[in-house]
């Protein structure tokens, strides 16, 4: 599990322009390239804006820095308690996880992302939102591995990245990968995508600290991130959308489920969420709203019964549902103590 202590070195939310890459470790192909989210551009009309970040190698192992959110800086905030209101002030404009060219790669050709690791910054932000509460930004703290709720909950973190892609040749993504939001990003895992253009021009973002399946509220805990990640050739597969290989565990499987059924997936959901909020108050003796922070932010949703409609062969049929479950780790725990910046 990253540490995201280890890196308040790196200069999260630095406005200042830097020059080329950084070297840092060796891998194959020399000394490990690190391209920073600094320098910033100069305004939306920037020339900058777009163009490629990098061209790699095959085989080639880099650190590409991220940035979070809305590409806030979270240090100057006139607070960093856990579950703050987040006031949305003038952005970074950072430089965006790509794109990178990768050398040898043609249309038609499959690349291969391997997420070797992804450390996270100290502060990120999650949205208090879903059926019981309006939504509004929450600041987030992250320290030794756990992220940080009011009062004095805690969870281990479970870095993923949302925003995978290649470019498409179209102006809008076409099987090319996108907002996934797929937990299964995670380190450990291969993201494999066929190319539309030479090079791949491939793309990241939206990395969140944790983040439950479904992304309830539209946010996970998104955070100024490090991803290192080996790019290769892809043997491909017979698919036309990305295909997510998933090789490792990052928690134990003990859990709380609470369950939901409705004609639809926002039904389904709504139920089992209410049920889960009122579980998680009871269990941990807090507030329906502190457990509602908890539940929309990292409760994993998981479809049951999916066929719905499908078996009536486009006929809607009012006795036609779904039903879901909404998991949350027993790892959740509360501390005793409010964290203090």
């Amino acid at each position: 599990m990253p540490s995201p202590s280890s890196l308040r070195s790196f200069a999260w939310g630095d406005g200042g322009r830097e020059g080329p890459p950084l070297p840092l470790e060796t891998d194959d192909h020399g000394p490990m390239r690190r391209f920073t989210r600094t320098p910033c551009y100069t305004g939306p009309d920037d020339p900058e804006r777009g163009q490629v970040r990098g061209r790699l190698q095959l085989g080639e192992t880099v650190v590409i820095e991220t940035v979070g959110g809305h590409d806030q800086d979270y240090a100057n905030q006139d607070s960093l308690r856990p579950g703050a209101v987040f006031e949305v002030r003038e952005k970074r404009d950072s430089r965006q996880g790509g794109p990178f060219h990768v050398e040898g790669i043609e249309a038609g050709d499959w690349l291969s992302l391997e997420i070797i690791d992804i450390e996270v910054g100290p502060y990120g932000f999650y949205r208090n939102g879903g059926p019981l509460w309006g939504s509004m930004r929450c600041v987030a703290p992250v320290r030794d591995g756990l992220v940080h709720f009011p009062p004095d909950f805690v969870v281990p973190v479970r870095p993923m990245i949302g925003y995978v892609r290649l470019e498409s040749v179209a102006p809008y993504e076409i099987d090319t990968g996108g907002n996934l939001d797929y937990n299964s990003v995670q380190p450990g895992s291969t993201v494999h995508v066929r190319a539309q253009k030479k090079g791949g021009l491939f793309l990241l973002t939206d990395v969140h600290a944790r983040m439950g399946d479904g992304e309830l509220t539209a946010t996970g805990v998104e955070i100024d991130s490090a991803v290192t990640l080996r790019v290769d050739r892809s043997p491909g597969f017979p698919c036309h959308a990305p295909v997510v290989e998933k090789s490792r565990h990052v928690e134990d499987g003990d859990e709380w489920l609470t369950s939901g059924q409705g004609g639809n997936w926002q039904e389904a959901v709504k139920a089992a969420w209410i049920d889960m909020v009122a579980l998680v108050a009871d269990r941990y003796e807090c507030t329906v709203e502190q457990a509602n922070l908890i539940v929309g932010t990292i409760a994993d949703a998981r479809p049951g019964y999916s066929a719905g409609d499908l078996n009536v062969r486009g006929r809607p049929h009012p006795g036609g549902y779904i039903t879901v479950q909404l998991a949350v780790t027993k790892s959740l725990r509360r501390t005793g103590r409010p964290y203090e910046p």
